[in-house]
C-alpha cells in the first residue's frame, strides 16, 4: 500500500505539467500576451537597449498578427457551427398585406356605432387601446384615429347650450326600426300632437342591434322642434309621463343619457322575454326581466310593466311570474294605437265582378310569420283558379316551406307600397304564422281591420281582437272565405265588427282614456275632424312598412 501511495506522489507534478502544456498549446497568444510585460524590464538590463527596444517592437507586431489570426480563426469556427447547427431565428416583424380582414371590418362598426349613438365612455377606451397597440395593423389604427378624431370634432361642432324643457310625455324607444315599432311609435305621437300635448323623443338603440341604422323617416318627419321635441344628452327634461317602448331597450342603458324626470313611468312590453314557448317553457332569450327593471329603476325610479296584449300577459304570467313578483305589473294591456280616419276605404268595397278573390296578407320576411307545415300552409293559403294569394314581404320564408310559389300567388316586396294601398285591393286578409311563435301584438291584422278587411286568423288572436275577426284552423280558411264572399250582409258584418273592435281597443280616444288614469285630460272631440288617408301623405316609399 506504501508503494502505491507514493507512486501516486510522484507522478502528480508530471500530470499537472502536461495539464498546463495542453491549455498553452490551445491558448498560445494567451501566453504571450502575459510575457509582454516582461519584454520592456528585459530590455532595459540588456548590454545594447537600442537593439532590445527593437526587438520589443517586433514583439508586440508580430503578437498582433498572431491575435487577427486568432480571431479570424475563431470566427470561421463560428461560422461552422452555426452551417450545422443554426440558432432559433428571432421572430420576424408583422407583415400586413392585403384588405382589412372582415372580422375588423365589423368590429370597427360595432364600436365606431356605439361612440356615435350613446356610448361613448364603453367605446372609447377600447378604440384608444386599439389606436395604442404597436402589433395592430398600422392602417387599421389609422382608420381607427380618423374616427376618433371625426368623433371629438363633431361632438365640438354639436355642442350647444343646455336645454331646460317640460313635456306632457316623453317617449323612449329604439326608432331606427322598420316594422311595428315604429308604427306604434308614430300613431301615439301623431294622436299626442292632435291632442295638443307637448311631446319629447329620446332614442335609444338596443346595445347588440344594428346601432348604426338611423332614426326611421316616418318619425324623423314628426320633429318639429316645438310641439314634438327629439332630446340630446345635454338636456334636462320634465314630464308627467314617460313611455319606454320596447323592453329590449333597457338591457343596457346609453351612456350619453339626458336627465329626465317622470312624474310616472311606465314600460310597454311589447316583446316576451323568450322568442319562443312550448311545453318545456321559453328558449331563445330576448332579454332579462331582472337586468330590465334594474336599470330602468336605476335610472327613473318606481314604475309600472304593461303588456302590450293580453297574450304577452299571459306569457308573462305562465311562464315568469316568480320572476316578476317584485315588479309592478298591471293587470290591462297597453294596446297599439292605430287611427282608422287614415286606414279605412269606406264602403267602397273592391269590384269583383269576374276576377278572383284576393285573399292576403303583409309582414315581414321571416320564417316564424308563417305556418311552419306545408300541409297547413296550403291550406291556409289554397291554390285554387277563382282565389289569387297577394302577400306584401315573406315570399322567400314561403319557398323554404313549401318550395316554389304556386301559380295563383302575386308577391309584393315589404315596404314596396304604403300596408293602406295593399290592403284596399283585398278581399279577406288571412294571417296564420308559426305555431310555436309568439305574435306579442299583431299590428298587421289591426291595420287589416282599420282598412275595412275582414280577418280570417288562428284562435290565439282572439284574446287580443275578440269579435273583430274569425278564427279557425288552416283547413277551414277557404270555406270562410267563400262565404263572406257569398254572402254580402254577411261580409259588412265582419267588417263592422272589425271597425268596432279598432275603435274601442285601439283609437286615440281609447289612447287618451288611458292618459286620463295618469293625470292627462283630453278632449276625446278632438278625434273627430277628418284627415288625409295614411297612402295620401307624403312619406318616403322606403318607410311605408308595418309588421
Amino acid at each position: 500500500m506504501s508503494t502505491t501511495l507514493h507512486t501516486t506522489r510522484r507522478t502528480r507534478p508530471s500530470m499537472k505539467l502536461r495539464s498546463i502544456a495542453r491549455r498553452l498549446r490551445k491558448r498560445w497568444p494567451w501566453a504571450l500576451l502575459a510575457l509582454l510585460p516582461a519584454l520592456p524590464l528585459a530590455a532595459a538590463f540588456a548590454p545594447e537597449p537600442g537593439r532590445a527596444y527593437a526587438a520589443l517592437l517586433l514583439g508586440v507586431v508580430v503578437f498582433a498578427s498572431v491575435l487577427a489570426v486568432s480571431g479570424l480563426r475563431a470566427a470561421a469556427a463560428r461560422s461552422r457551427e452555426l452551417a450545422l447547427h443554426p440558432s432559433p431565428a428571432a421572430p420576424a416583424a408583422p407583415k400586413f398585406s392585403g384588405p382589412i380582414s372582415d372580422r375588423k371590418q365589423k368590429a370597427y362598426v360595432r364600436w365606431t356605432g356605439r361612440l356615435h349613438n350613446g356610448w361613448s365612455e364603453a367605446a372609447l377606451p377600447v378604440l384608444y387601446q386599439t389606436a395604442r397597440t404597436k402589433k395592430e395593423d398600422p392602417r387599421y389604427r389609422l382608420k381607427v384615429l380618423r374616427a376618433l378624431c371625426e368623433w371629438h370634432a363633431q361632438e365640438r361642432r354639436d355642442r350647444r347650450e343646455p336645454r331646460d324643457l317640460d313635456f306632457d310625455v316623453v317617449i323612449v324607444s329604439n326608432m331606427n326600426l322598420p316594422g311595428g315599432t315604429t308604427s306604434s311609435n308614430e300613431a301615439e305621437i301623431l294622436a299626442f300632437r292632435e291632442a295638443g300635448l307637448r311631446v319629447g323623443l329620446l332614442h335609444h338603440p338596443v346595445w347588440n342591434w344594428n346601432i348604426i341604422r338611423p332614426i326611421n323617416p316616418k318619425l324623423e318627419a314628426l320633429v318639429d322642434d316645438e310641439q314634438v321635441v327629439r332630446l340630446t344628452p345635454a338636456d334636462t327634461a320634465r314630464c308627467r309621463l314617460m313611455i319606454v317602448r320596447l323592453p329590449n331597450t333597457m338591457i343596457r342603458l346609453m351612456d350619453d343619457l339626458p336627465q329626465i324626470s317622470a312624474d310616472r313611468a311606465i314600460l310597454v312590453i311589447n316583446q316576451t322575454p323568450h322568442e319562443e314557448y312550448g311545453v318545456t317553457g321559453g328558449y331563445g332569450r330576448s332579454w332579462s326581466i331582472a337586468d330590465v327593471h334594474r336599470n330602468l329603476t336605476e335610472w327613473v325610479g318606481d314604475h309600472t310593466w304593461y303588456g302590450i296584449s293580453p297574450v304577452v300577459l299571459g306569457i308573462l304570467d305562465r311562464y315568469h311570474a316568480e320572476e316578476l313578483a317584485h315588479v309592478d305589473v298591471a293587470a290591462a294591456p297597453w294596446y297599439n294605437t292605430i287611427d282608422m280616419r287614415r286606414w279605412d276605404r269606406g264602403d267602397d268595397l273592391p269590384e269583383r265582378g269576374d276576377r278572383p278573390i284576393r285573399i292576403g296578407r303583409h309582414s315581414r320576411d321571416h320564417i316564424t310569420k308563417w305556418p311552419n307545415a306545408a300541409d297547413q300552409m296550403r291550406a291556409a293559403y289554397p291554390a285554387r283558379d277563382d282565389i289569387e294569394v297577394h302577400v306584401m314581404g315573406g315570399h322567400k320564408s314561403v319557398q323554404r316551406i313549401i318550395g316554389t310559389l304556386p301559380d295563383n300567388w302575386v308577391s309584393h316586396p315589404f315596404g314596396s307600397m304604403h300596408a293602406s294601398e295593399f290592403l284596399r285591393e283585398l278581399d279577406v286578409y288571412v294571417y296564420f304564422t308559426d305555431e310555436a311563435y309568439v305574435e306579442a301584438f299583431g299590428r298587421s291584422p289591426l291595420e287589416a281591420m282599420a282598412t275595412g278587411v275582414p280577418c280570417i286568423l288562428p284562435d290565439r288572436f282572439e284574446p287580443l281582437f275578440g269579435e273583430g275577426a274569425f278564427y279557425c284552423r288552416p283547413d277551414e280558411v277557404e270555406a270562410e272565405v267563400r262565404r263572406l264572399m257569398d254572402d254580402p250582409e254577411y261580409y259588412r258584418a265582419r267588417v263592422e265588427a272589425g271597425r268596432r273592435t279598432v275603435r274601442e281597443r285601439f283609437s286615440p280616444q281609447a289612447l287618451m282614456q288611458r292618459l286620463a288614469g295618469y293625470g292627462i285630460d283630453v278632449d276625446p272631440a278632438v278625434f273627430d275632424a277628418p284627415i288625409a288617408p295614411a297612402a295620401d301623405l307624403d312619406e318616403p316609399a322606403t318607410a311605408r312598412t308595418s309588421a
